[in-house]
């Protein structure tokens, strides 16, 4: 097979349409979510060359880069030209070799190696999330593995540290309730924690005392966390696990109160769209 660099309009680059998995073809259905993602963090200098392939046609099919493509041409335009490689008169077969050779022998990037490289890249958000979590001393800090000063549940502080000071305010109150322990740090527990927070008007009115006294009540972190997990009927990841514990927190905490005292439990919910009657 020949292959060559070069710089292509991405506004040319395309993506094989027939998804025809018995003729082998491995490309992805694009995901709108992911392309957004990429576009939301965009910075065209870290945009890497995209695997092409060229065929007889002289259609110019992505192999690998597709989502990076469709948000460089959201961010910058049809015309902007993008490093390419690209290979000439492959197969089918050959193409989806080529795809899974870029996609399924990559080690994952375990998500502390990416904070951690997002800290040397100056990476905002990163930065921010860091300096939370150390504010509260005795070197605590961001690891790949929980224990005492030791928080990795990096995932759900990077979530968290799209509010700024939610990141410290979690921390102070978990540890008050639980004290410093790997248990303490747990993904579910901070997420269900911040969620609390994070409901409508919560931020203001949550007392922290009284919420730490509600989580000592309850527990320590692991029966929390096997009550939340145990209210999932089934599947989900830690995010979906949380909503239980939190809606448990915000029960407990608003026994006895009067009603501007209460918190608010969850997101209202959107009015239902009204149809129009047929003319």
């Amino acid at each position: 097979m020949d292959k060559y660099f070069d710089r292509i309009r991405v506004g040319d680059l395309t993506v094989d349409p027939s998804m025809d998995t018995g003729r082998l073809y491995m490309q992805r259905d694009e995901i709108a979510a992911w392309t957004a993602k990429i576009a939301e963090n965009w910075d065209v200098e870290m945009l890497l060359p995209a695997l092409v392939s060229r065929r007889a046609d002289g259609q110019l099919v992505i192999i690998d880069g597709q989502h990076s493509n469709q948000a460089c041409i959201n961010q910058e335009g049809p015309d902007f030209r993008r490093d390419t490689m690209v290979y000439q008169g492959l197969t089918v077969q050959q193409e989806a070799k080529l795809f899974l050779a870029a996609n399924k022998h990559r080690r994952p990037v375990k998500p502390f190696d990416n904070f951690r490289v997002s800290l040397t890249a100056g990476d905002p958000l990163a930065i921010q999330v860091d300096n939370e979590v150390r504010s509260l001393g005795d070197d605590l800090q961001i690891a790949a593995t929980p224990s005492t000063n030791r928080v990795g549940a990096v995932q759900a502080l990077l979530v968290m540290g799209k509010t700024p000071g939610m990141v410290s305010r979690v921390l102070k109150v978990v540890s008050a309730a639980w004290g410093r322990d790997a248990s303490t740090w747990d993904n579910i527990i901070l997420r269900a924690v911040a969620m609390v927070l994070t409901w409508p008007g919560n931020w203001d009115l949550a007392d922290d005392a009284r919420l730490i006294k509600v989580l000592k009540s309850g527990g320590a972190p692991k029966i929390w966390k096997q009550n939340a997990v145990r209210e999932r009927a089934s599947g989900g990841g830690s995010a979906s696990r949380s909503m239980p514990m939190a809606q448990e927190i915000v029960r407990a905490y608003n026994h006895g109160l009067g009603r501007e005292e209460t918190l608010v439990s969850g997101w209202p919910k959107k009015a239902p769209s009204k149809v129009k009657a047929a003319s």
